[in-house]
Formats: C-alpha cells, structure tokens, sequence
C-alpha cells in the first residue's frame, strides 16, 4: 500500500511538472502608453509601444529574415496590373487564419482598416500606405483588390500592403461612435481597450509602471506548428501542416538544404515585459535571473556590455543595426531654417572623435541615414562636412558658414588651427544673425544618460564645440517620452537627439523627410520642404525594380548630406544580451537583432 501510495505520489510529481505554466520575463526602460492599434501605428508609435505590442497584428505582406517578400495574411504575393486609369493589385487571402477571439479573418477587416484611416483621417507617419489606396474593393471574402491612381510601387509592396490589419467586429462600434464625434481620430485614438489580435498570446494585464503582462487566450490556434523554412539557395516555404496551408517562393525557388526551421508556438503561457525605470536596474534584473531578456533597439552600452560578459546563463549575440542616431532641427524657426547655419553645427561634429575616443570605437559615423550594413542601399560615396578636418580646422569651416550666411559676433572667436591640442585661443560671443538681432538660446534636448549615454554624452560635445564658437546651444537631458511629444505632437522644438530603427528597403526616406509628411500629421519633424527631394522620392516610389530604386536613393542621400534636415551621427553593433540558461530562441543571427523581432513572443521557448 505504502509503495503504491509513493508511486502514485511520484507520477502526480511528473505530471505536475508537465503541467506547469510556463513564463518568461522581459525587460523594458520604458511603460507603454497605448494598447489602441489606430494611436499605436499613429502617433503613439514609440519603442516600447512596438515592442510590447505590434507583434500581435499581421499585415498581408511581411519579410522574412532574408530581406523576401512573403505574404502574412496574404495567400500569396500579387502583382501590380495597370487596369485602364488605375493600377491594380488583387490580394487572395488565407483562409485559415482566425482572430484571437475566434472569429474568421476576412476580407472585411482589409476593406475596414483602410477605410477608416481614410475616412477619420488617422494620424501617424506609419498609416501613411493605408493612404495611398483610390479604394479598396471586396471581390469575394478571401480577395480584396486595391485601385491606385499612381504606380508607387515601393509603397504599394513596402508600406500599403505591410499595414497593420484591425479586426472590423472589434472597432466597428468604436468607429461609428467616433463619427459622431467633434473630432473622430482624437475620439478613436483616446480609446485605451484591448483588442483581439491575430495571435495566441494577448494583452491580459497592464500594471501601468509596473509591467505589462500576455497571456495565452487561445487553445485551439490556427497558426501553432507552422513553419518557416528557410533553404541554402535562399528560397523559403511557409507549410502549415495544421491547416494545410503551403506557399513556396518563386524566385529562387527553394533548393537544396533546408538551413533554418522557425516553428511557430506560442511555447509559452505567459510572457510578461516588466517596467524599468532606468537601464541600470534593467540589466541588474538580467544578471540576477528576473528577468531573461531585454528587447531594445540600441543593445547594450560598452559598460552593460562588460558588466554582462562571463556572467553564468547568459549569452552575448552581437549583430549589424538597422538604425541611426541623429539631430534634427526645426526648419521652421530661426536660425535653424537657415542651411549654412545647420551646416555649420555638422561641421563642428567631428563623428570619428565621438565614435573613436569618447565612445571608445563601440559606434560607427554615420555620413547617410542608411548604416552600411544595409550595403545594397547605402552610398559609400556621401562625405560629411567637414570631414578630415581637425578641431581648429573645423572650427573655422563653421565660421566661415556662418559669415557667408550673414552672421557676425560681438566678440568674434578666435583660432589657431596649428594649435591642435586646443585651438581656442578666444571664445565667440553674442552671435548676431543676418538680422544684426542677438540669436538666442537655442534648446538642444537628448536622452538622459540612464537611458542612452551615448546619446548623452554625445549631446554634451556637441553643446561644447558650439559654444566654442559663440553659438549659444544648450543641452537639456530629457525624459524620451517628453522628446517625442514635444518633436511628433506639438512641434516645439529647436533641435532634438534621438534614433531610428529602420526597415531594410528606405521606404522611411519618404516619412521622415518628405514636404507632405511634416509633423505632426506625419515624422518629418524638421518640417523639410524641398521640391527637388520629392520628386526623387516620387521617382523612387515608381520604379519598376530595386536598381532603378538604388539609384534614385543614392541621389537622394547625396542631397540630404547638403541640405541637412538631420545630422545623422553614428549606427553601433548591436549587443544583446539573454538567458541562455531560461530561454531558447529560434535564431539569433539577424540583421537588427533579436529585438527586431520583439523578442519572438509566439516562438521563444523555454529551457526544459
């Protein structure tokens, strides 16, 4: 009796630890500050509101992590047709895929999500290809056709067609509410509800300041066994044996081995993102075993680096970034709607000393808003100003920028450019612009150093160099969220400090830089307005391939280094840091890293 007793006890022991849940904890620096998908891809497209969340909408086109064009919601990959005065795209749609609430994905959702970007005119640089559509046309419930006036070819496949979808039986009582409203979007994007999204794990708990927490809402998920196969000739197949879906590239067609199988799970119960006040904390919580990852678009610091390395359980992946630290300034106010002036702040920038002595070569100068590692689109040949140049010499370029456009000083700086440990023989003061007025303080804001601290520190530089000069800059450390209201949402601003992390195809030249994109309806925040650069974005847009696009983008990084709406600084390589010890991912070499794919929330398991 008392030997059964003992195996019956031994058995319910397995069983429960079969049984249990199984979680994993992330990091993040920041709270979220919407769970709306409208506010989420509108103006309330932070970090940290993409990391937490975006994962858990589809579009009908996505990428696969070799840069191919693969359908997600799609069935399969269109073509673009010219239909008499219309281009046309005929989408088919999967018919298996199935909203976390249990309700059928139709064509309906395709038809009402552009719909009603149009229609309420949602704001946000990234709803800018649900704009593009004439119409949208239901054919039957699993084929929607899209009309465009234009052929924009890279908009259509890289941002109309990678739009996120929304669920209609969800938002539809919300968007007729809205239109009763005063103003609709506001009315919509003010609505803080969870919705149902395409995947397993939803948004069940946020503890604002706390954490955010998802969970498992899902048993019987359409998407869990699929696969992604991923062949050494570079063809890929996405093979769903569940509901027997099955596409396979077309060029190349998939030969050869199979070199990379990513399952789709979820392999968890519940994932929870828990909220860090500063970076510090974060990476202490990593050390510790709190925590078993920390999505973040900038890695870690040369210091979090070391603090991390040799550590028991955890594993350094270092990959090429797909982003960019940069200024921006407003081009709107005086004096930094004036080009010579801007010129003569990139002057002064010497990136190589920032990069090479400051950061200790854990950064890399930047010339162009396309870091090299994107080598297909990025132009070697784009110089920045004031290159090969030393202190004292660049010193005197930036004065020299300066006279030309008018400016003069009460007390004019003087340089001894022989001098190179410290060419400053007298400061400038009381800069005069064009006008013969006093320019006054002009607000330079960036990160704090918790959360960047080459941002920080680069900022501090910067404020020194032009100081030097008489140019009265002032750096004010600020809180990110504060950079991103005062920069996208009420356009008050002198210049900022921030970073992108950017898509592969520079479909982002036209959001950040074009005249119809300006802040706040849209992220170009300089308020940049140059005919000449939008119609090479035009041109860009309508090419019939990507070399005809190539060289479109060349010419369009050579005229942003002229005209400066940005300074883009430095890229770095991206260093992540996980627990080897709690969690397995799929893949860990990627270009971005493993944080370009938010952690893989549906794919990472868990250490048995």
């Amino acid at each position: 009796m008392k030997r059964t007793l003992l195996v019956l006890m031994v058995v319910l022991a397995v069983l429960s630890l079969g049984f249990a849940e199984k979680v994993v904890n992330y990091g993040i620096f920041e709270d979220i500050t919407t769970t709306n998908l409208w506010n989420i891809i509108g103006p309330g497209s932070t970090t940290w509101n993409f990391t937490v969340q975006l994962w858990k909408w589809g579009s009908l086109l996505g990428m696969n992590k070799d840069g191919m064009v693969v359908p997600s919601l799609a069935a399969d990959v269109p073509g673009l047709v010219k239909e008499g005065d219309y281009w046309t795209v005929t989408v088919p749609l999967r018919k298996d895929v199935k909203w976390s609430d249990g309700v059928p994905f139709t064509a309906d959702d395709v038809l009402f999500t552009y719909n009603t970007v149009q229609e309420l005119q949602i704001p946000g640089g990234n709803w800018s290809g649900a704009y593009e559509p004439e119409k949208v046309e239901k054919i039957d419930d699993y084929t929607v056709k899209f009309y465009f006036k234009e052929k924009k070819t890279m908009t259509i496949f890289f941002d109309t067609l990678m739009t996120a979808i929304a669920p209609k039986h969800f938002w539809e009582p919300y968007v007729e509410k809205a239109k009763t409203m005063p103003d609709p979007a506001q009315w919509l994007l003010q609505q803080n509800t969870v919705e149902p999204g395409i995947t397993a794990l939803d948004i069940t708990k946020w503890e604002k300041g706390a954490f955010v927490e998802a969970s498992r809402v899902v048993d019987d998920y359409w998407a869990e066994g699929e696969k992604g196969l991923f062949y050494e000739n570079g063809g890929y197949v996405i093979d769903n044996p569940k509901t027997g879906f099955h596409w396979e590239s077309s060029n190349p067609k998939p030969e050869g081995k199979v070199t990379l199988v990513v399952e789709t799970g979820p392999f968890v119960d519940r994932l929870t993102w828990r909220i860090y006040g500063n970076r510090p904390a974060a990476v202490q919580a990593l050390l510790s075993g709190d925590i078993a990852y920390i999505p973040n678009p900038l890695g870690l610091t040369a210091g979090e680096l070391q603090q991390v390395q040799g550590q028991p359980g955890i594993e350094i992946v270092t990959n090429p970034a797909l982003g960019f630290r940069y200024i921006a300034f407003n081009m709107r106010k005086y004096p930094m709607n004036i080009k010579e002036f801007r010129q003569a702040i990139a002057a002064l920038i010497d990136r190589d000393y920032i990069c090479n002595r400051v950061l200790q070569g854990k950064a890399i100068p930047l010339a162009t808003p396309v870091p090299p590692a994107n080598s297909y689109w990025y132009n070697p040949d784009v110089k920045t100003i004031g290159e090969g140049l030393n202190r004292g010499e660049r010193y005197l370029l930036a004065i020299d920028l300066l006279k030309k456009a008018g400016f003069s000083w009460l007390i004019p700086p003087k340089i001894d450019p022989s001098n190179t440990r410290n060419p400053v023989v007298r400061k400038g003061k009381g800069l005069r612009g064009p006008d013969g007025k006093l320019v006054e303080k002009i607000e330079l804001m960036a990160p704090s150093g918790e959360y960047d601290p080459m941002r920080a520190t680069a900022a501090i530089y910067i404020e020194q160099w032009a100081n030097d000069i008489g140019i009265p800059i002032e750096v004010k450390l600020t809180d990110f969220n504060e950079i991103v209201t005062r920069a996208f949402d009420e356009v008050d601003f002198d210049i900022y400090m921030l970073g992108w992390g950017i898509g592969r195809v520079p479909t982002y030249f036209k959001s950040f830089w074009y005249s119809k994109e300006a802040a706040p309806q849209g992220f170009n925040t300089p308020g940049y307005n140059n005919p000449e650069f939008d119609a090479l974005i035009d041109e860009f847009e309508r090419a019939d391939n990507f070399e005809q696009a190539r060289e479109v983008i060349m010419e369009a990084q050579e005229l942003l280094a002229e005209d400066l709406p940005y300074v883009v600084l430095f890229t770095t390589p991206l260093y992540e840091a996980y627990r080897a010890d709690q969690i397995v991912f799929p893949f860990t070499d990627a270009l971005d890293g493993i944080q370009n794919y938010y952690g893989f929330p549906e794919s990472v398991k868990t250490v048995k």
